[in-house]
């Protein structure tokens, strides 16, 4: 039996045809992708989100084949990518399984600045595909949320809330970069994906999640460094807790509000990150 599998979208520019009319007809190309390719980039983008935090356990070789509907030899092979980029370290023990090593941020923060100014445009274009989709996942999880669904986002606050005061704490003492405040930062964007793909799974649309996800995860290098910098940092807290307070009055248009007021203070982060860099490069 035949397995084909597509790999996340990767659109090209706007189909425009003769004196500037759209082509609506024009056929892109193609980006189907081998199985290992897409379960290496559904890894990669759960570790870039945070799902998966630095010292975490991947799921066994088996767990994942049956989960994605791929063979063990698919996922072997497929693992060997973020392994190659020190995404993961394979163990060899009776656990069997790969640890989580973290997501690449280790890297100086001047060469991200530099991705950040070369690709301002995409990151936009990302940002305007959040606001539509993040705020339909609010509207939607207004409407059909559970008490078990505000019981793991309320969970996922609480975290969140204690990982801000650590950053915050270390930020005040000059301890940037210290062990505790990695811990930290790692745990706040663990849990700031986890609340934003939670309310993406509410209304258990699978293609609305698998959207917001690689959204996210293609927003990587801004949202790090917006979660690194102190100065730039947007209340991510309290926004969060007024999406949710939304959700929890059943209240549709607040929670819609709240979604876009919070993607729309991301845009403004990222637009005080460019004016920083080029005052100090200029």
């Amino acid at each position: 039996m035949s397995h084909r599998a597509t790999g996340a979208p990767h659109p090209g520019p706007p189909p425009t045809g003769g004196r500037g009319s759209l082509d609506l007809a024009r056929f892109d190309r193609l980006t189907t992708s081998p199985a290992w390719q897409v379960v290496a980039e559904s890894l990669r983008r759960k570790i870039a989100v945070g799902l998966y935090r630095p010292g975490d356990p991947l799921p066994s070789e088996r767990q994942l084949a049956e989960g994605m509907g791929v063979s063990r030899i698919t996922v072997r092979e497929a693992l060997r990518v973020p392994q190659g980029e020190r995404l993961v370290e394979t163990r060899r023990s009776n656990a069997g399984g790969a640890l989580v090593l973290g997501p690449p941020h280790s890297r100086p923060a001047s060469e991200a600045h530099a991705e950040l100014r070369r690709e301002c445009a995409r990151f936009l274009h990302i940002l305007e595909c959040r606001l539509a989709n993040e705020a339909l996942a609010a509207r939607l999880a207004a409407d059909l949320r559970t008490d078990a669904h505000l019981d793991a986002l309320e969970e996922t606050m609480v975290a969140t809330e204690a990982a801000s005061r650590t950053l915050a704490e270390r930020h005040a003492a000059g301890e940037d970069t210290d062990d505790d405040w990695g811990t930290a930062l790692n745990e706040f964007r663990h849990q700031d994906s986890t609340f934003h793909l939670t309310i993406a799974a509410i209304p258990a649309n699978p293609y609305l999640y698998r959207t917001v996800e690689w959204l996210r995860s293609e927003f990587f290098t801004p949202l790090d460094l917006i979660q690194r910098s102190r100065t730039m940092q947007q209340d991510s807290v309290g926004e969060h807790r007024a999406i949710l307070e939304a959700i929890r009055d059943r209240d549709a248009g607040a929670a819609t509000q709240a979604m876009c007021a919070h993607i729309e203070s991301t845009r403004l982060a990222l637009y005080r990150l460019l004016g920083r860099y080029r005052t100090t490069t200029s």
